[in-house]
């Protein structure tokens, strides 16, 4: 609800937090992630920049994990121009970079996670690409190349190689103006945050908003940052297709997002095939005429395709074309009900 908003209940800034106002900011919001600031903070004492050049704002969503006192001990120590702030709680990333924002004092805001470690260039990268006119840039994210080879089938990271809709905020940048234009990220809109799910799309709806304004957008591929490989479950895997239900409303609301669909209405080229493969596999039920399985060859030779980089015996590899079907089956199951909830077509 608007009126469960979080307060600031903590500050603490570094000694060198004062002084002239610096030409770029880096924001985090974390939650319950102590054990991975360490190396993003390092990441962060190491950007080409002058000390003077930047400042860091951490925001705590309220963690019970003993990340404040952690974050502030660093806090204190740092030679960083940096300021962490704890909320009373957690609701959600939207909130906490917002509160992270209004205590920027830089004119250009660069986001990135806590699951993430940035480049030595990042920060200046990024920077700059909005000084050169850009309202809003999206930067390339690679999996941590240390974690990227161990990954499981079900295992979550990020790969963002190329411009895409979604602005993500593992690593955009924003004109600060631009974004306090804007209104910031949404807080409320029950399509970016459902209550039986976690928040998505925020970043995508601000980015559109930033350019439906009349801002311009950039892309820099080399202000790099790594997202961390995590481990995850198939359990999990699922409960995450089930969340492209709220897809199609994303479609609808983001002219950015509709125009990058395959062919304007599927999520990839693999979903296309699936919906194929369903549609053969139907028909060939009801008209009695076997030979319409056929149609399900191109997603049957893909996922083979994918089972075989994975390696193993015959029986787990098996089993694992069983499990991508069945994640395929509940990722179609999830946009057939957005498509017709928010009235927008997406497969």
């Amino acid at each position: 609800m608007p009126g469960n908003r979080p307060t600031i209940v903590a500050q603490a800034d570094s000694a060198s937090w004062d002084g002239a106002v610096p030409s770029v900011a880096a924001l985090v919001a974390t939650y319950g992630r102590q054990h991975y600031l360490p190396e993003l903070l390092d990441a962060l004492e190491t950007q080409d920049l002058g000390r003077s050049d930047y400042e860091v704002v951490i925001v705590d969503n309220g963690s019970t994990d003993g990340t404040w006192d952690w974050l502030s001990e660093r806090v204190a120590a740092s030679s960083l121009r940096i300021r962490a702030v704890r909320l009373s709680h957690n609701r959600g990333p939207a909130a906490g970079r917002n509160h992270g924002a209004d205590q920027v004092r830089a004119p250009v805001l660069v986001i990135t996670d806590d699951d993430c470690i940035p480049t030595a260039q990042w920060l200046r990268g990024m920077r700059d690409s909005v000084l050169e006119g850009a309202c809003v840039v999206q930067g390339a994210v690679h999996p941590d190349p240390v974690e990227v080879d161990s990954m499981g089938p079900w295992d979550h990271t990020k790969r963002i190689v190329r411009p895409t809709p979604f602005f993500e905020t593992c690593n955009v940048a924003y004109r600060r103006e631009a974004f306090v234009r804007a209104g910031g990220f949404d807080e409320d809109d029950p399509l970016l945050h459902p209550a039986n799910g976690r928040a998505f799309g925020e970043d995508a709806c601000l980015a559109w908003a930033v350019q439906a304004a009349g801002g311009a957008a950039g892309w820099n591929p080399t202000a790099l940052v790594h997202h961390r490989c995590i481990a995850s479950d198939f359990a999990r895997w699922l409960e995450d297709q089930r969340q492209l239900e709220g897809f199609p409303g994303l479609a609808r609301r983001s002219p950015l997002v509709a125009g990058w669909l395959h062919r304007g209405m599927f999520l990839n080229r693999r979903s296309e095939r699936f919906c194929v493969a369903v549609l053969g596999c139907v028909l060939a039920v009801v008209t009695r005429r076997p030979w319409l399985v056929v149609a399900a060859t191109p997603w049957l030779r893909g996922r083979v395709s994918d089972v075989r980089k994975r390696g193993g015996r015959v029986g787990e590899s098996i089993r694992l074309l069983v499990r991508y079907g069945i994640s395929d089956s509940v990722a179609l199951t999830a946009m057939v009900r957005g498509s017709v909830r928010y009235r927008r077509p997406v497969l």
